[in-house]
């Protein structure tokens, strides 16, 4: 265990030494959070951190590497120790902690990071190889930036160019390498085990602190011991964030223990269940990846029947798949902008000072005098709120599908504190929507070297005319946490119930919008040329006589998902509405608990992330809704997950009483518990049982001996930049483009399905000579045409290995003209890599190969 041990102390301590590091920053801005950011200041640290070297290397400051990063981490270490230096001192001369529970709370947190840290680091020694799905992809381009010390980092699949994706997270988990001392092939597995003890501690954290209270609020309270309800709240949070599976789980092993569940399998219609699926009558199902298909429950086909992939990933299935993209690595840092959110919401929610309602200098800006009152209570000042833009922005650069959501929950904060002060109107729409535009500014401004390289395939909005999710799939994928919901509302319901006026409009204009923009461009299809040309991609049936026919026919049959959801928004606008209506002394002497507005916010706006897709989506490469489901679905996941366990905690506190609330909250919860059967078995499955003899936490373990030497002499050997040339790559294939992936040094053309989704039409002319070049190479070139190809392309070094031999079908002929221009430099085995002769050139980004 010792070569697992060693590489898993040393990032521990890294972990540590960054948290400790942001750990008084943390206690100064979070002063309305009760465990004032002890579970959030290692995901702090880590983004302050990445941001400074990153800065720092965009503008030549600092240089991407070991030593940029350690002076980045004195740097954040210097500035957070110096502005929280007071709350420290204050700490020690009283010896007490500013934390709600003091060494309870800030124990229980670490303890849930060590834990789900090392769990996490031993699921990945037992199943290290970064050698399925999308992996290779993730591993190239930590290998990418890892071999980039300057700013942009290069694309090792694309020579010549920067990265064109949102690349941030991979950033930051380089940088935790480089001070850990790890490559990134360990660093992989490693940094997927941290994230993961991340996501548990900060969902942890925000369920702790909507439970335990306001310590800005309550100060009293501050100092007593926070009631049991907030850490279970906390850990149920963890575990519905992180560890529960969808209800397919359960389906799965029902049927595996030869349970009948043809029935409900007929019902649910899920792809290959339970035809695919053997009863085995063991306890973890079966060795195979049965797990996958909680993944694709919902079922989307075309007008023929054809299937349509659509993925509804959740978090825990992302980290049991093992790939490392930018929606699990933003997760944490999403949970760290939901704890400032929360921070804000309660810092700013008091009631009106000097200059509130009709305090004025003039008529004319009356509406304003009210809101400026709120400049002075933003928790941390200027800067907590430099910290909320930071974190916020960061997420455009991390998984830019993120960003959206929460830009939109900072305007809902500011509209609901807002409205406390000033009661709704355009005025305070006006002041919401003009701060959310500066937030817009700042995140261009601050980020702006990730948008000098940034390219999108996105191409705008399509309607959503033939795939209404079918109601038992939604169910399937949301069920136990839309049983929280009910309770979150039915709890809200009872503090203020909205008026019917109220009700009726908030319901009218969720279903009424969605409902008319279907209408409206399914006319425009039908009746414009350009609508014509869309759908008629889509083929009829014989029987059915046109595209109306199948557009209605589609959603007369299954319009029931839209109709849930569309109530379950309207109910939640309508709740959060008359909130805002109740005056700051009710006649009942109690205000509704501001608390719930929050969560309610959250739960209204993972309910409308998951209700988008069923009328509309982003036109994208793949032409369908899938990426769109994918990417709100899982954020929709988190939002859900975390208002419905706050929901049932409060539920739970009143089953002695056995009010409905209460009954359904104890009913949710054992369904909730009971997907935990997914991660248990589908662990056990995906490790093969934890018999590896040799578990190991190099990704890269599994590669032949020749490979790895070959990829070891090139990290040795060849300088950053240089380019490698090796056989074009192909899509979901490790043994192919390996040696860019593994070193990060640049070849002509890797995964080219790939490049073409992350640049758009831009790639084409990108890609242009490229597969041309390949060929003259290592099939089809003389001496004299080789040594032309590799000036023009600015290649330095050669790859020739089985992989090469078997897709150019590479002869000892073609071979032999190879290396009358070139030296060989490395052999082992079937792996040979020539080398120019001459001095090793290293052209930089801005010199394009192939462009004269």
């Amino acid at each position: 265990m010792l070569p697992i041990l060693q590489p898993f102390l040393a990032w521990y301590v890294v972990i540590q030494l960054v948290g400790l590091a942001a750990l008084p920053l943390a206690w100064r801005i979070f002063t309305h959070l009760p465990d004032r950011g002890a579970a959030f200041s290692k995901p702090l640290g880590i983004l302050l951190l990445g941001f400074l070297l990153w800065w720092g290397t965009s503008y030549g400051l600092l240089r991407n590497s070991a030593g940029g990063a350690w002076l980045a981490l004195l740097l954040l270490a210097g500035v957070s120790w110096g502005l929280g230096w007071r709350t420290v001192r204050t700490a020690f001369q009283e010896r007490r902690l500013p934390v709600r529970g003091g060494w309870r709370t800030l124990l229980a947190v670490e303890a849930l990071f060590l834990l789900a840290f090392l769990g996490w680091t031993l699921v990945r020694a037992y199943d290290p190889a970064i050698n399925h799905t999308e992996q290779p992809m993730d591993l190239m381009f930590m290998s990418s930036i890892w071999t980039s010390p300057t700013y942009p980092p290069q694309d090792a699949w694309l020579a010549g160019y920067a990265i064109s994706y949102y690349y941030l997270g991979y950033w930051l988990l380089v940088t935790l390498a480089r001070l850990a001392g790890q490559l990134p092939q360990v660093a992989y597995n490693l940094g997927q085990a941290c994230w993961f003890g991340l996501l548990l501690t900060t969902s942890f954290g925000l369920g702790f602190n909507l439970l335990a209270g306001d310590p800005g609020k309550e100060p009293k309270a501050a100092q007593a011991n926070p009631p049991r309800s907030a850490y279970t709240g906390g850990l149920l949070s963890a575990l519905a964030v992180g560890l529960m599976g969808n209800l397919q789980g359960i389906l799965e092993w029902l049927h595996a223990q030869g349970v009948d569940v043809s029935g409900l399998a007929r019902l649910v219609d899920v792809r290959g269940f339970p035809e695919q699926a053997p009863v085995t009558g063991e306890w973890f199902i079966d060795r195979g990846w049965w797990w996958w298909r909680s993944s694709r429950v919902l079922r989307d086909t075309d007008l023929l029947g054809n299937h349509m992939e659509v993925i509804d990933e959740f978090p825990f299935f992302s980290y049991l798949l093992g790939d490392n993209h930018p929606h699990v690595l933003a997760m944490p840092f999403v949970l760290l902008v939901l704890a400032l959110l929360l921070n804000l919401f309660r810092g700013l929610r008091s009631p009106a000072v000097s200059g509130g309602k009709g305090a004025t200098a003039s008529p004319r800006w009356a509406w304003i005098a009210p809101l400026q009152g709120l400049a002075t209570r933003l928790p941390g000042g200027i800067l907590g709120t430099a910290v909320l833009l930071l974190a916020l922005g960061g997420l455009v650069t991390v998984n830019t599908w993120d960003f959206p959501p929460y830009w939109l929950l900072l305007a809902l904060v500011l509209l609901v504190v807002g409205a406390r002060h000033t009661g709704l109107g355009r005025p305070l729409l006006a002041w919401a929507g003009g701060v959310a535009l500066l937030v817009l500014a700042a995140t261009v401004a601050v980020y702006f070297p990730y948008f000098l390289t940034a390219q999108s395939q996105a191409q705008g909005f399509l309607p959503n005319l033939f795939n209404p999710t079918h109601l038992p799939q939604f169910l399937l994928m949301f069920g136990h946490f839309l049983l929280g919901t009910g309770v979150l509302f039915a709890l809200a319901w009872r503090e203020a119930a909205p008026s019917p006026a109220r009700l009726a409009v908030s319901l009218g204009l969720s279903l009424g919008l969605p409902l008319a923009f279907l209408a409206v461009t399914a006319f425009l299809a039908l009746n414009t040329a350009l609508g014509r040309e869309a759908i008629e991609r889509m083929t009829l049936p014989p029987e059915t006589p046109g595209y109306a026919q199948a557009i209605l026919g589609r959603w007369l049959a299954r319009p029931w998902t839209l109709l849930l959801v569309g109530i379950l928004v309207g109910l939640a606008g309508a709740l959060v509405w008359q909130r805002l209506a109740v005056t700051d002394e009710p006649a009942t002497g109690e205000r509704p608990s501001d608390d719930t507005t929050f969560v309610l916010l959250l739960a209204g706006l993972g309910l409308l992330l998951v209700y988008t897709p069923e009328f509309v989506y982003l036109r994208d490469f793949f032409g369908t809704r899938m990426n769109t489901v994918f990417k709100f679905y899982y954020q929709g996941w988190l939002l859900l997950a975390l208002s419905s366990s706050y929901a049932l905690v409060l539920g739970l506190r009143q089953l002695t009483r056995l009010r409905p609330a209460s009954l359904v909250s104890g009913a949710a919860l054992l369904l909730s518990l009971a997907t935990l059967i997914y991660p248990v078995a589908g662990v056990y499955s995906k490790t093969g049982g934890f018999v590896s003899p040799a578990p190991t936490l190099d990704g890269l373990a599994y590669v032949g001996d020749d490979e790895r030497a070959a990829m070891a002499w090139i990290r040795e050997h060849v300088p950053p930049g240089a380019v490698v040339l090796e056989g074009k790559g192909a899509s979901y294939r490790a043994d192919r483009s390996r040696f860019s992936a593994a070193t990060g040094r640049p070849t002509l053309l890797g995964w080219d399905g790939h490049e073409s989704q992350w640049r758009g039409k831009a790639y084409s002319q990108m890609a242009q000579g490229r597969p041309e070049a390949l060929e003259t190479i290592y099939r089809t070139g003389s001496p004299v045409e080789i040594a032309a190809a590799l000036e023009r392309w600015g290649i330095e070094f050669v790859v020739v290995g089985p992989a090469e031999r078997a897709d150019y079908e590479l002869t000892p002929q073609a071979e032999a003209r190879l290396a009358q221009v070139m030296t060989l430099a490395f052999e082992q085995g079937g792996v040979r890599i020539y080398q120019r002769r001459g001095p090793v050139s290293v052209p930089s980004l801005a010199q394009k190969p192939g462009v004269p």
